[in-house]
């Protein structure tokens, strides 16, 4: 079916036919009729142009309100179709919509969009001119529950006018809630409806009113695509042998690089090249087929046109994954992605998956495995990292390495043919070297497969998620306001949301995230503590949980006995606690004590430590380990300085538990946390840590 929006009129029986009160109306083509409706109707009527080609009808001069008698409507209708006219001469008019003016009140915005994706969403905001100028709006990707609603509406900013603000009485919420239960089921359930803003809805101390409704329909597409069924079994990403399809002595060759860096795999390697009889001292076999052994990976580095061929012999010797890192296929559209096809098409018959192509390829530290053409690998460690982007992963891990950050695995998506988003965190799920994971997100076909995977993997290792495309730059216009705000990346932040997927701004955000949720997990609530030697740092502790959202409790009156029994008089008696410049790691592990025998008051503890003389840093960090390790709480470490501190820092890193060197990052990393999820209750916050910590307890 064509696209087309609705009239107004027939939007307004479209939503009376499911419930939703609209104001009485009547369409018009005369001012004689205009006269006769509204005195049926009832004064006072407002009248607006009924044109498919007209979005904002106030900008012409399309709307009249406050029209209180017969002779004003006769007139309303003329100046509707003279301004019309004058400023959208190209617009089609249909007539003149008569109806009734209802009561002022707080006007919100219900609207709705299909996203390429993801399907159907719902937005929800402030309305009237406020929706475009503050873009307050909460996001959910379809379906919804009841208690979803509340959550949506209460997410956004103007929700203190919903709630009563400044003497105001609280508007009806309920009413409201059932509005958009309504709207969403049948947005969800109707295949026409591709779009529509409910723009204003009048909120009331009781009840709500749509006073304006723009529907497009048509035929719906996207949000619907679905991948292979078969799962790659968790077998698949742990290989004993691997061959290089397109091994090369030649430096300026991928698969020299490919070959030079799995030098150090500890099982069977097999370079494949049909002009050579060795290469790096290892026998070189002509074709895959001839390796004398079984082969579980084969890393393809020969020219496209050559894929298929090699897949074919792959799936011929039984090779269970086929890393394609050559490009030329469907990322350059036409004959590429015929030859991708043809690529699939092999490996399904044979029962190959694949990793790519155009692929960068696959690091696994623990197993020995850098199976890309990255110059460098990096450190095994407990964090997944999942990329759409191969030279993030190149950049990211030359970061990683002076950091002493360390991944359980680094893999490149490429261009998904066949594995893609899901396949890879299912692994990470399983993988007992995992704690957390990390993804580099430009595109994602299957939003609806994706978003059900994800929630399900987040509900047992914590997920962190990069976005690219945040930028306005480049959105095509909109037909409605809920299309232009809604953008691709908002409804990629909002289905993380709702899947648990907690999303980052930059990749340093995200991978402080992933390693504070890797060695803490996910914290049981918001309730927070501080402890510092700094005074200054105590009180930018407050400001920065109150910007982020961290709740700062009180101390109870058992806590501060015990504290006061060993403290310096003069310390603040409060939270965030100042123990004083002159502690050293002893009052620091006396504290420590009181906050382990007392875990039932807090959630999270920020440890905020400074250089002095007379604390010695390792020390000190090795008390945050122990503290850390005797909590099933969340402790964040803030060792803050330079040089000095470095002996702290190593202790820390070498035990997992991550630093943050700005303050205000570690509140932001906890608030973004919070704001997705904690701890679901009943269960523990962490993950069964391995013991890595030298000299420590872990």
């Amino acid at each position: 079916m064509p696209e087309r929006m609705l009239t107004e009129s027939e939007g307004y029986s479209l939503l009376a036919a499911c419930g939703i009160p609209v104001p009485s109306h009547q369409v018009v083509t005369s001012a004689g009729e205009a006269r006769a409706a509204a005195g049926r109707i009832g004064y006072p009527v407002v009248m607006k142009v009924v044109s498919p080609e007209i979005i904002h009808k106030s900008d012409v001069g399309g709307v009249v309100t406050a029209i209180e008698g017969p002779d004003a409507a006769e007139e309303a209708f003329r100046t509707i179709m003279e301004n019309s006219a004058a400023r959208a001469p190209e617009a089609a008019i249909a007539g003149i919509i008569v109806e009734k003016q209802v009561p002022g009140g707080l006007e919100v915005l219900i609207g709705g969009k299909t996203d390429p994706s993801f399907g159907k969403v719902i937005t929800f905001g402030l309305g009237g001119k406020l929706v475009e100028l503050l873009e307050d709006v909460a996001i959910r990707v379809l379906p919804v529950t009841d208690d979803d609603i509340r959550a949506m509406i209460r997410e956004i900013e103007g929700y203190r006018l919903i709630r009563g603000y400044r003497g105001e009485p609280p508007k009806d919420e309920e009413a409201l809630v059932r509005i958009i239960a309504t709207v969403a089921r049948q947005f969800a359930e109707n295949p026409q409806i591709r779009e529509f803003d409910l723009n204003p809805v009048i909120l009331y101390e009781r009840g709500a009113s749509v006073v304006d409704a723009r529907i497009i329909v048509g035929d719906t597409a996207g949000g619907e695509a679905a991948r292979i069924s078969v799962r790659a079994p968790p077998e698949t990403f742990y290989p004993r042998s691997i061959a290089v399809i397109g091994a090369s002595a030649s430096p300026n060759k991928v698969g020299y690089s490919v070959l030079r860096n799995l030098l150090s795999f500890p099982g069977n390697l097999y370079p494949v090249n049909p002009a050579r009889k060795e290469l790096f001292g290892r026998t070189a076999y002509p074709s895959v087929k001839d390796v004398p052994g079984p082969v579980d990976w084969a890393v393809i580095a020969v020219p496209a046109p050559l894929v298929p061929g090699v897949v074919e012999e792959c799936g011929e010797k039984g090779v269970r994954l086929a890393i394609i890192v050559t490009a030329g296929f469907r990322e350059i559209g036409g004959a590429g992605a015929a030859l991708e096809e043809k690529v699939v098409e092999i490996a399904r018959r044979h029962s190959v998956r694949i990793i790519g192509p155009n692929c960068l390829g696959v690091m696994m530290p623990h197993q020995g495995i850098n199976a890309t053409f990255d110059p460098v690998s990096p450190k095994p460690g407990d964090v997944a990292f999942i990329s759409q982007s191969g030279a993030i992963i190149t950049t990211v891990v030359d970061w990683s390495l002076p950091e002493e950050f360390g991944f359980s695995s680094v893999i490149s998506v490429g261009n998904q043919a066949d594995l893609g988003f899901e396949h890879y965190l299912r692994f990470a799920e399983q993988d007992p070297t995992t704690r957390s994971v990390t993804l580099y997100v430009e595109e994602i076909q299957d939003g609806r497969g994706f978003a059900q995977i994800v929630r399900e993997v987040a509900g047992r290792k914590p997920v962190v998620a990069v976005k690219s495309g945040s930028s306005r730059k480049g959105r095509a216009a909109a037909s409605s306001h809920t299309g232009s705000l809604a953008g691709s990346y908002d409804v990629y932040v909002a289905a993380f949301r709702q899947a648990g997927v907690i999303p980052a701004r930059t990749l340093r955000d995200a991978f402080n995230l992933a390693e504070l949720l890797a060695s803490e997990g996910y914290p049981q609530g918001n309730r927070a503590i501080a402890v510092t030697s700094a005074g200054g740092f105590a009180v930018l502790a407050s400001d920065y949980a109150e910007a982020h959202g961290v709740d700062m409790v009180d101390l109870p009156d058992d806590v501060l006995r015990e504290l006061n029994a060993f403290l310096p008089p003069f310390w603040n008696h409060a939270n965030p606690m100042d123990i004083i410049g002159d502690a050293d790691a002893a009052r620091f592990a006396a504290l420590f004590d009181v906050l382990i025998r007392h875990q039932d008051f807090w959630d999270i503890a920020f440890v905020i430590a400074v250089p002095t003389t007379l604390a010695d840093p390792a020390h000190v960090a090795n008390e945050i380990v122990r503290f850390s390790r005797n909590t099933e709480k969340m402790v964040v470490g803030c060792m803050l300085g330079g040089d000095s501190i470095r002996s702290g820092l190593r202790i820390l890193r070498s035990c997992r538990i991550p630093n943050f060197s700005e303050l205000e990052d570690a509140f932001k990393a906890v608030g973004n946390i919070l704001s997705v999820r904690t701890a679901r209750s009943g269960g523990s916050s962490r993950l069964p840590a391995p013991d890595r910590c030298p000299g420590g307890e872990r």
